[in-house]
This record gives C-alpha cells, structure tokens and sequence, in this order.
C-alpha cells in the first residue's frame, strides 16, 4: 500500500516513495540479502531534491544522485512512530533517512535526521529529542519497542539529502507515475544507480507534427548526391519511429520543411513552426549523414540534449573554454520547453554536442559528463545513428503503436502478436506497420490468414488496408471473419499503412498473417510530376533486377525525363547494369540512350506522349542506383507568343528566353538590349571588359567571338588583369572568371583555360580560326577587370605540315619544325635525321620516349637516358607505355 500525499515520504515494508502535489512519484524498494554475510558492512545513500518557489507549488526533483558509504559500526535499534499504526515496517538493521526543510529558501536551510530500525532488534522505547541550533536543526525520532512504526511524513517543504540502510544486496527504483522500473546493479561491493530525469524534448504540443507526418521539399540547388543523403536520413527516422517524412503536395501540406542553405550553416527549427515553409540548412560541411539525421532530429521537435534544466546534475559546462559569442548555444532551457516523458538522460543522443563543441582550442572541453565512481565519463557526441533513447522518446512524444514497425526491406512477414504461437489475439490492442518502397515501385499485400471477431461492417475488430501513409489514405480494404485471401492487395505507389484493431470481443480468435513484397514497373499515367528510382534508393540496388515503367502522359504533350544522381555499375559498352531509355511503350521503340556510369544523363525528351524505362542489373557489383523525376512537356517555342524578342530555348517544364552576341536579357526575360560582348571578324583588335579601366559591374556575363579567315590562328594577349579570385589559373574560379576556348565545330570548344586573380594570363593561341572569350562575374566584389589585344596570324603548318618531315609547330609570323626522340634535324631545317641516343636530362618535370615514338623506332639503337637531380630528391616515373 502506497499513501499519496502532498509533499509526503511514505515507507511501507521496506518501500520509500515520494509523493507530492506535482504528481511525480517514486517507490525505493530495498531488497535484503541474507545469505551472503559478506555484504553485511554494505551500505547505500542516494538523494532526492526538490526545488521550491516562491508563490508556487513544489516540484519533485529530476535526479537520484549516487552516493555510497560504508558502515562500520552497528546503530542502535530504533523506530519511527507517527499517530497512525496501520503500517508496519520492516528493515535489515538500522536505517538513517536524512531530510533538508527548504520552507525558507532566503536562509539556512535546516536539515533533520530520521533513523528507523528493525523491529526485532527493538527491546526498548526512547524519548524523542530534539535539538536546534540557529537555522540548523537536527532531530533524532527513535521508538525501541517490538510493535512494529507506521508511515513517517515529512513536511510539505522537507527535500530526501539520503537514505542510509545496511546488507542491502539490491535496489529498485519505481516511477508511480509513467510505471518505469530503474534497477541498481551491484558492481563489486558498489551500487550503481539508475535515476528517472528528463531528456531535451519540446514541451509545446504545436509543435508536434500532426499525426507524425513531416512534408518536405529539396532546393533544387542540391545536387543528386546531396538529395540522396537527405532521403537516406529520413529513411533512418522512418525506420525506427512512426515519423513519416513524404515529398509535399501544396493543397494537403500548408506546413513543411525545405532543406536549403542559409548563412546559420547546420541549423533548424525545433519542431512545427506552423506558419508555412520553414527552413532546415544543410551548409558547408554539413553534409554527412549524422549531421543531416541530428538535424532532423530538431526537425522532430528535440533540442540540444545538454540544455535540459537539470543538465548541471550530469554534465559541467566549462565556459572558459567556449568560443565568444557561441555561449548562447549552452543556455538551459526551462521546463516550460523542455518535457521528457519521463526517460533518463542520453548521453549517447545523437542530439547531445560533442566534448569540445565550439570550443577555443581542439583540446579544450566544452562540455564534460559527471563522473561516476569506478567508471570512465561516457562519450557524448556521436553522429553515427539514433540512440536507443532518441527512438524511444520520439515514440512516446508522437505516440507510436507500441504494436508494429515500419518495414524497409523488398519483403516480409508479420502477424498479429501470439500468432506464431498458435494463441488467441490480446484484447484490446491496436498494431500499425508501415511498408515503405522506393518511387517507382508498388507493394503487393497477401493475407495469408485471417481470424478476427466478426462485426457488422468490421467496425468493432478489423485488419484495415490503407494505400498511403496516414488515416486520410485511400482505404483498400478493411476485413474480419476468418478465412483466407486468395487475391492481393496492391498500392498505386510505394506505401501502404496496415492497421490491426482488437476489442473484448476478439478473445478466442487467433488473429492474421501477412505477407508483402515491393515490385517495380509497370504502368504510370501522370499529368503532373513523378518520381522514379532503382529499387531501395538511396541504398545499394538489389541484384539480377529487371524494371520497365511505361510513362504516359495526356495527348498533345511529351514526356520529359530528368536524373536527379546517377550511379550505375560502369562499363564501356554498359552491358552489366544499365538504364535503357526509349521512344515508345514498345521494346522495339525507337532507343534514345543506354547508360550507365557516374554521370548524370542528359535532359530526355519523347517524341509523342510515351516513354520507356529499363533498368536492369545483374549478380555481381551493386551501387547507389538512380533517382529520376518526370513530367508532361509542352514545346512553348513553337507557340508564337512565347514573347522571346531573340531567341526561344525549351526547358523541361518550360522555356527561357536568349539574346544575340553583344546583347544581353533585359530583367523582363524577354527583350533583349546593348550589352557586353560581340563578334569580330578582323585581322587585330582590343577586347575590355565592362566600364574599363574603372570597376566592372556585378551579375555580367559578356561573350566575344572571334572568328579569322581558314588556316589563321588567333593570339590573344592580355595587358591587363584584375579580377575577384586568388590564382591567374586553375581548374574553376569561383567568383569572378575570364574562360578562353578554341571553337573546332558547330559545338564543340576546347578549353585554353579559366583565369581569375592579378596575374597576366599567358598569351593565348588558338588551335583553329575560331577563339570566343567569356567574362562572368558575381554580384560581389569587383574590381578594374581586363583588357587584351588579339590579332591573327597565317599558320603555316596547316599547309603540308609547313614541309616538316617530323613535327611542325606554328610561331607568330612563321613557323618551327622538331624531331622526334632520337633524331636531329637537318642543316635544312625541315628534315630529320638518326642521331644520338643518349640523353642527360635535369629537368625536374618531362616525358622521355622511344626513338621516333609514336611511330616504328629504328633498329640497332642503345639508348641511355641519365637522369640528375638536386641531393636529397629522388625521381619517380609515373607512367611507362610499352608496346
């Protein structure tokens, strides 16, 4: 028996609890271990706090903070008595309970001593006494007599410093309230103990997702690579709660995320924000999984693990070692924010911030956890995978179905609890399992049997079929009676919710068996936007899989296919696994493409209103698969008010607008006016950029073309450079660019090169008549940009290799012929001749070859080739062809 009241310690047959008028309750079960007297000098001391305020009631602590002794001399016998005598006692040997009277919090807190005894031990009775000194008291409650002592209540305001009792072999600890059970185990002669405090989770219940369902959209400035990794941390959240996260559909989802990037860099809002789009960044260096699922995490509705209110019990902020201006990120939180459900503190969440997070110095802790007697301090801060905590407390805050999980692999089984036994169904249960596929797959349900009471309309006792995610999906069926399905169940996409409901009237029926499997292909009509992806996207696809989805879209419109990430098991000729593209329902349709590889496909349009896609893959190397999006496609250039005042291009989905070298798009996108940039047809000229030699202007992007007469080359040389960058070259500038390229054919460039910084370029040469120039620049900084002089030149090796027997190499104004290795050329300057084969070679750099290599090498050569470097260096051949 357990007597609540307010603010009150109750203790019943080696029971301590506490009650008070916040509700939050606990029993303290102590449990003797007669037959090993080893343990007899064994003690235990754990406490409780309460924090009072003024004006408010009192709240019941959220820590048992352990504390071991050991006791070497026996107390007296003794008792505690209060005016009831309907509760016995009953303890090992002597039992000190030690309290603290904060009904004064502005002075000295009093402290009172409370020893009990067991009552066989009692031969005599004693006085109480009682003795204060200042705002300190101590009171000695002692009754030695063998009647057995009644409850003991403290004062409303008394707060449990420790309980002292001895042979204690174990110690249970029993949360009244949320029926949780907490065991001490025995280490050694020491105890550990387990204790009921809150974890960091939103107090706010609007901002809980509704029915645990969390829309999302992606920035389409991610790349595949990235949309991937976010799918496959969502996919982490679905698999182990019933949070379902599902691509938003403007008229059902007013509220929703959008993984974008903002200056904050990982951030997000912490649950519902319920005023529309809301932003979750994915910045620089934030994009790996355990970042991107921690994100989430907040998305949830959980704040940082370290900022609980009592926090202080568990870790210790160094705050000397915190970087200025981050302190803010290691505030508490009040309890007004923050409600745990009742579940201990995680310092393996992956919500918890590492030790030296934000820290002045890599060495530096920020945060570091308590340590506890005979144990390492627990490692805080992983980012690998949601801890068991993380799981357990996301399905107590969305009230997950204790019954049921959600299923991820291609197929499975499962039944109502008990069926494999062979025993009837549980009254009153409710199970919910959630089969998730990938977007171009469906899922095929078989019943194989059935057992449930049988109501009018299945209303009472039922096994409910849903073609969704959430209770406003399609319902495909709803069944009871017994008996067994002979035809599946099947979803028009790639979820399916099963919901499993029992009443009173179940008991004596044995329930359902199921199984499923996700299939891919088929027929998709769409007149919007659809998905497609490799079977278990974004993880490895399955092997030997053959998937054909035949896209149609309405009549007068085509269909148009777009990837999104690619990552095929490569091959030259693409004959293990690939995707085959083609223009039609039918295997003989005309074929667009087979791919297969890394990169991306380009942009596939139909023909008519009709598309197939294959994918197929064999036994041996899976990867990542592919994710694809596809929607109905209109020409809009071929319409004649399209507006384009130049030219009309044709996007998927849409059009844009283009205009003529040395004209750039006015800001309406459709007409077009005097810009940078031009086309140039003479022997020399000067190219600058934008507002030369004062600062060029942001957001340009000026082209010149420039175009000489057949077998002309065009040099280009710049007298001036001063762009926004760091280097004159390299592979990609960043910000502000001059790219020079040849032009070979109507769209084929060959890149010079992209220079940016405050370097001079080298001078350039094209390898054809043709040579365009592009400047760009960003809406940042800018500077006095470029100017560059351009002339043309005869080639003369473009006319019989300039009469060369070997190479021939064009200069400004002539020409220059060379050998190859192994030969000299001749006093004539154009021919060749055998000559020496040995080289000495000091270069630190270069490319040695066979004599006349790449053609035949003569016969009877020695050659040598005699290397020297500086001391200290050593030389390296990187490649060696030989043939």
């Amino acid at each position: 028996m357990i007597q609540k009241k307010p603010g009150s310690i109750t203790i019943d047959r080696n029971q301590y609890s506490v009650d008070d008028e916040s509700d939050d309750s606990f029993t303290f079960i102590a449990r003797n271990d007669d037959t090993n007297p080893a343990v007899k000098n064994e003690g235990f001391k754990f406490r409780l706090e309460t924090s009072t305020q003024a004006s408010k009631k009192r709240h019941f602590g959220h820590q048992i903070h352990r504390q071991l002794s050991r006791t070497t001399s026996t107390s007296r016998s003794m008792k505690a008595r209060q005016p009831n005598d309907d509760m016995p006692l009953e303890f090992s040997t002597a039992t000190t309970i030690m309290l603290k009277d904060n009904k004064n919090v502005d002075h000295t807190d009093s402290v009172k001593e409370v020893f009990i005894s067991h009552p066989e031990t009692s031969t005599q009775n004693a006085p109480i006494r009682r003795r204060r000194r200042h705002h300190r008291k101590r009171c000695s409650y002692r009754q030695c007599n063998r009647r057995m002592s009644n409850d003991f209540i403290t004062d409303a305001s008394d707060e449990i410093i420790s309980v002292h009792d001895r042979r204690l072999r174990s110690i249970e600890f029993y949360d009244i309230e949320h029926k949780s059970k907490y065991l001490a185990k025995k280490s050694g002669t020491r105890y550990a103990y387990l204790s009921r405090i809150r974890r960091a989770a939103t107090a706010r219940k609007e901002r809980v997702w509704d029915h645990g369902v969390i829309p999302y959209e992606i920035d389409g400035n991610f790349s595949g690579a990235h949309k991937a990794l976010f799918k496959q941390a969502m996919r982490h959240w679905e698999n182990f709660t019933c949070v379902k996260f599902v691509e938003r559909m403007p008229r059902e989802h007013p509220n929703y995320i959008l993984f974008t990037e903002r200056p904050c860099g990982c951030c997000s809002f912490v649950g519902k924000r319920g005023n529309g789009p809301q932003a979750i960044s994915i910045g620089k260096n934030c994009d790996k999984f355990g970042i991107v699922v921690h994100e989430l995490g907040h998305v949830v509705g959980f704040w940082h693990e370290h900022t609980r209110p009592d926090r202080d019990r568990h870790v210790q902020i160094i705050r000397d070692n915190i970087m200025s201006g981050q302190e803010y990120n290691f505030n508490k939180l009040t309890e007004e924010e923050v409600n745990s459900l009742g579940l201990p503190y995680d310092y393996d969440s992956i919500m918890h911030y590492a030790k030296n997070t934000f820290s002045k110095g890599t060495y530096l802790d920020t945060i570091l956890p308590m340590e506890t007697y005979g144990k390492k301090r627990p490692e805080i801060g992983q980012r690998i995978r949601l801890s068991e905590g993380d799981i357990a407390q996301t399905n107590l805050l969305y009230k997950c179905q204790k019954c049921g999980r959600t299923f991820q692999e291609n197929s499975g089984s499962f039944g109502s609890p008990n069926h494999p036994n062979n025993s009837p169904s549980i009254d009153g249960e409710r199970c919910e399992w959630r089969i998730t596929a990938t977007h171009g797959e469906r899922i095929v349900l078989n019943i194989t049997s059935l057992d449930i009471f049988k109501s009018d309309y299945c209303r009472s006792d039922y096994l409910e079929i849903r073609d969704g995610y959430w209770y406003k999906s399609r319902v495909l069926g709803r069944y009871c009676g017994s008996g067994k399905m002979h035809e599946p169940i099947v979803s028009s996409g790639s979820r399916m919710l099963v919901t499993y409901v029992t009443s009173s009237r179940q008991s004596g029926h044995r329930g359902f068996t199921a199984n499923y499997e996700a299939v891919c292909g088929g027929d998709v009509e769409l007149d919007g936007v659809g998905h497609l992806e490799s079977p278990n996207y974004p993880e490895e696809y399955q092997s030997s899989k053959e998937c054909v989805w035949k896209l149609s879209v309405p009549q007068d419109y085509q269909v148009a296919l777009k990837f999104q990430s690619f990552e095929i098991e490569n091959h030259d000729n693409c004959v293990y696994d690939y995707v085959e593209v083609r223009d039609g329902h039918s295997n003989d349709s005309p074929l667009i493409g087979v791919y297969c590889g890394y990169k991306i496909p380009p942009d596939i349009k139909s023909t008519g209103n009709k598309l197939l896609v294959k994918f197929v893959s064999d036994g041996s190397v899976q990867k990542a698969g592919f994710s694809a999006t596809f929607m109905k496609e209109f020409d809009e250039c071929m319409l004649t008010d399209h507006g384009c005042e130049h030219d009309c291009i044709n996007t998927l989905g849409g059009y844009e607008c283009s205009c003529k070298i040395g004209y750039e798009l006015h800001s309406d996108g459709k007409h077009c006016e005097d810009a940078c940039g031009g086309f140039f047809d003479d022997n020399n000229g000067t190219i600058t950029s934008p507002s030369f030699p004062e600062t060029y202007p942001g957001n340009k992007n000026c082209v010149w073309e420039i175009i000489a007469l057949p077998q002309y080359r065009i040099t280009l040389n710049f007298t001036h450079f001063d762009l926004e960058g760091n280097n004159v070259y390299q592979e990609e500038c960043e910000y502000d660019s001059v790219e020079v390229a040849s032009k070979l054919g109507d769209d084929v460039l060959r890149k010079h090169g992209i220079f940016c910084g405050a370097r001079l370029p080298p001078l350039i040469t094209s390898e054809g008549n043709f040579m365009k120039i592009t400047f760009t620049s960003d809406n940042s900084v800018q500077k006095s940009g470029f100017a560059a002089i351009f002339f043309t030149d005869m080639d003369e090796c473009a006319n019989n290799n300039g009469g060369c027997q070997h190479e021939c190499k064009n200069t400004i104004g002539s020409y220059q012929c060379s050998c190859h290795n192994g030969f000299t050329l001749h006093e004539n300057g154009h021919d060749c001749k055998e000559g020496g084969c040995k080289y000495e070679i000091t270069a630190p750099v270069g490319t040695i070859t066979s004599p006349n290599y790449p053609d035949y090498y003569p016969g009877r050569k020695d050659c040598v080739w005699h290397f020297t470097t500086k001391p200290g260096h050593r030389i390296k051949l990187v490649r060696i062809v030989i043939s």
